[in-house]
């Protein structure tokens, strides 16, 4: 896979210059913007509704399968940047007054693809290796003994954490977890609609959403509380209800945050 993404861009990408941003590495916006991000996603929705429409059932189905078959999160983290960047790529057209056909999106797509997976390979790393630290951090502990004839045994044990331990764990595994979506959540924007590399982009990334952390802590605590009560609700009303709401919210408000972010309207 190449990640040199600039130099794999087709040439029309290349004569067609991308429009630079207005503010690389973000600006703060008003919390009460959600409303307004939500009510431009739905409208472009409207304008395309069978593709909206399929993406989200697809992308609810996916998410509540995982929840059967763990194996697969992995695979999200790789998939979701192809998806967020298509619908970005929809919604801008959409914005522009010119809607996008299907065929237009997955040429798109593929130009930009190394690109996005890239992004997708970043944020499973910033997970995998977080969780890598977790674990030697809280669960392995090494202990040394030694006897009266000098000789010495290393053992190494494992254990769960507990009490101040576990807390601190479950904090730091959620601000991981955090850093890892705040990097890639505007990035396949700035990727598809601005030719920007997958470093230069999830770092931009991660510098708007931590400007403006009141709107990030929200998701994040919106997100934490479906979690958290999902088990508690029945399997078909968390299928058909829960899980559909919980991926069209991000999906229909990312656009219009990128704009106010990184665009300023």
């Amino acid at each position: 896979m190449n990640i040199d993404y600039p130099s794999d861009v087709s040439e029309e990408t290349r004569r067609r210059r991308a429009p630079a941003l207005p503010f690389p590495g973000g600006r703060e916006v008003n919390p009460q913007r959600i409303a307004d991000w939500l009510v431009s996603g739905a409208r472009a929705a409207s304008l395309q509704p069978v593709l909206w429409l399929s993406v989200l059932l697809v992308c609810a189905d996916f998410v509540t399968l995982q929840g059967f078959l763990p194996l697969l999160r992995p695979l999200a983290l790789l998939l979701t940047p192809l998806v967020v960047g298509g619908l970005m790529f929809v919604q801008d057209g959409a914005n522009k007054g010119q809607p996008v056909s299907p065929r237009e999106t997955l040429a798109a797509l593929a130009r930009r693809s190394n690109a996005l997976w890239v992004i997708g390979m970043y944020s499973a790393a910033i997970v995998a290796v977080g969780y890598v630290v977790l674990l030697a951090t809280f669960h392995v502990s090494l202990n040394a003994s030694f006897t009266a004839s000098g000789m010495h045994h290393v053992s190494i044990s494992y254990g769960g954490a507990h009490g101040v331990s576990g807390a601190l764990e479950s904090l730091l595994g959620a601000s991981i977890f955090a850093v890892a979506i705040a990097s890639a959540c505007f990035a396949p924007a700035l990727v598809m609609l601005h030719d920007m590399t997958p470093h230069d982009a999830m770092i931009a990334s991660l510098s708007g959403a931590a400007r403006n952390w009141p709107v990030t802590l929200m998701y994040f605590a919106a997100l934490a509380l479906i979690v958290l009560f999902a088990l508690m609700i029945p399997l078909a009303l968390r299928a058909l209800v829960l899980t559909p709401l919980m991926t069209a919210v991000p999906l229909l408000s990312i656009y219009g945050a990128y704009r106010d972010v990184f665009i300023g309207r």
